[in-house]
């Protein structure tokens, strides 16, 4: 039984009922053609004249004889007749701007985790390559010396050579005299070797003397033996400083051969 136009009219912006009833219309489309009376009653004649029982005349097209009876809405042009086979060498209809929306998406989605994912293995190899140096700031300062002189413990003992006897003077008297010059200058202490040997000589000179001693004796000539001075030995020694520093340094690390810090 055909639908009523109002029915006709109502149904038409769902595609399910378009599809039923055969008429190539978008979702846009058939929102106009319901909403303009006009293009709906063209529609619908069109409705009924494809789904009319066959009579033994064909039915009149309601637009001045034309095989195909339908008035198109405002800016449309009639309905076109069904469409051929399609071609398969026919190239694809185009995206519709939110597939492609979408496709571009994905695409840049796939773009950045390529790249996130060559980040992070260049990374990881960054890291376990990573070659790790003591870098050197402030080089080390060495210690510095300096001379110093000091005693070594030994002494020096000269002989001025002027006796400290006198001519006529009592024998036992210059004894005296000559025991008090050796051990002013050459008991105990320590002696370097060359004084060493010149106060053992004068202990020789006084043993000698005390061996020829005798009561009248008077000196009667004076001899090489003089009065002693006895002195500190010194040396020159190199004493630091104490201005040695040690090297400032710190831990450095080179990523790939150029990144960081690398020698």
């Amino acid at each position: 039984m055909p639908v009523s136009f109002e029915e006709f009219r109502s149904a038409l912006p769902h595609a399910p009922a378009r599809d039923a009833w055969g008429l190539v219309l978008t979702d846009a489309e058939a929102q106009q053609v319901a909403a303009d009376e006009q293009a709906s009653r063209a529609w619908y004649d069109y409705l009924l004249a494809t789904t009319a029982p066959v009579a033994s005349e064909p039915a009149a097209a309601p637009l001045g004889g034309h095989e195909l009876p339908v008035a198109a809405a405002p800016g449309f042009a009639a309905a076109p007749p069904p469409a051929p086979a399609a071609d398969p060498w026919a190239p694809a209809p185009a995206e519709s701007p939110e597939r492609k929306s979408r496709v571009g998406l994905w695409v840049t989605l796939g773009i950045v985790g390529a790249l996130l994912l060559i980040a992070a293995i260049v990374t990881v190899f960054a890291l376990t390559t990573a070659r790790h140096w003591t870098k050197i700031d402030v080089p080390e300062k060495p210690e510095t010396f300096h001379s110093e002189e000091y005693e070594t413990g030994k002494y020096l003992v000269a002989d001025d050579g002027v006796s400290p006897c006198a001519v006529d003077q009592d024998w036992t008297d210059c004894i005296g005299l000559m025991e008090a010059e050796y051990a002013g200058a050459c008991a105990g202490v320590d002696l370097v070797p060359a004084s060493a040997d010149l106060c053992a000589q004068h202990r020789a000179e006084i043993d000698r003397m005390i061996a020829e001693d005798a009561d009248g004796m008077y000196v009667a000539s004076l001899g090489d033996f003089g009065h002693l001075t006895r002195t500190p030995e010194t040396a020159t020694r190199q004493v630091s400083n104490d201005d040695a520093e040690p090297a400032v340094t710190h831990e450095a690390v080179c990523y790939l051969g150029f990144l960081g810090e690398c020698e």
